[in-house]
């Protein structure tokens, strides 16, 4: 597996308890403080099969969470594999598929992030499913995974990305601040329980060409 080594932000931040205080606090609440290491940005290959049932896990928490367009809670962990073995399946020139972990390769996994490439338009391609466990959320795991998928399209020649996201969502402010652009929306894209629908923001981002 291809990897970026990314210090976190949390990395060096100090504890706010004593460790007397550290252990009080567990002690009482049953929750251990587990320590921060730097994460890993990893391009996940067809043989990197140990990392399913983490994947799985985080597909159930983004569904679970209302994150994903494609899927109803509750998603059953049966449902999630299916979906991995389906990406595996199509991992190679046309997809990749990055992952997010912390403190090495056998790190426990915050986050990944696919990106198709246009089979005929060789200038574009797709980011599909950027996702950040809820546990993980606003460490920039997602900035993260977002700079190597964007670093590797463009060395690929791709210049042109796109992708969708719930409009007015977290995730859509998100891409804005990253430097992507809004072209459209699309009403009623996500389903939601209840047949309920969510609009979605067509989002847009040309990257510097490289030589």
């Amino acid at each position: 597996m291809q990897a970026f080594e990314i210090s976190s932000p949390a990395q060096n931040r100090p504890s706010a308890l004593s460790l007397p205080d550290a252990a009080s606090t567990a002690l009482r609440t049953g929750v251990v403080d587990r320590p921060r290491h730097g994460i890993q940005i990893r391009r996940i290959q067809a043989h990197d099969l140990q990392w399913l049932p983490a994947l799985a896990d985080l597909l159930i928490d983004s569904v679970h969470q209302s994150h994903s367009s494609d899927f109803l809670a509750p998603l059953s962990r049966y449902a999630a594999l299916e979906y991995w073995h389906g990406v595996y399946a199509k991992l190679g020139a046309g997809h990749a598929l990055w992952m997010a972990c912390e403190g090495g390769a056998h790190g426990p996994l915050h986050g990944a992030v696919q990106l198709k490439l246009a089979a005929h338009a060789h200038h574009r391609g797709e980011v599909q499913r950027l996702m950040v466990h809820s546990r993980e959320q606003g460490r920039g795991i997602g900035s993260q995974l977002m700079a190597a998928l964007e670093s590797t399209a463009a060395s690929w020649g791709r210049h042109l990305l796109v992708l969708d996201a719930p409009t007015d969502s977290a995730s859509a402010s998100v891409f804005r601040h990253l430097g992507w652009r809004p072209s459209s929306e699309a009403p009623g894209f996500s389903s939601l329980i209840n047949d309920a629908r969510r609009d979605a923001a067509m989002l847009y981002k040309r990257l510097r060409r490289q030589s």
